[in-house]
């Protein structure tokens, strides 16, 4: 599996991304890999990013985290519920 992932898990697919048009929030843990700036240049790059931070969480903030996790992501969701067509 690993050797699968490598074709792939370096390149940064920032066209790909430029394209979602759907609103989303680049959700990071602080103590994961993504760095803080290239998770808020793909906020920069995603047509209706948002970002939040999760302090004390790796890669899989809900499960380190999941009430910060949750605290975070539901607002959100909500948001984007209430101004869909």
């Amino acid at each position: 599996m690993l050797t699968a992932r490598e074709t792939w898990v370096h390149d940064a697919h920032w066209e790909e991304l430029a394209q979602v048009r759907c609103p989303t929030l680049v959700v990071r843990g602080l103590d994961g890999e993504l760095g803080r700036a290239e998770a808020q240049e793909m906020v920069r790059v995603l047509p209706a990013g948002r970002y939040a931070e999760i302090p004390e969480a790796g890669h899989y903030l809900h499960y380190d985290q999941p009430t910060a996790w949750r605290a975070a992501v539901e607002p959100f969701l909500a948001e984007i519920r209430t101004t869909a067509p």
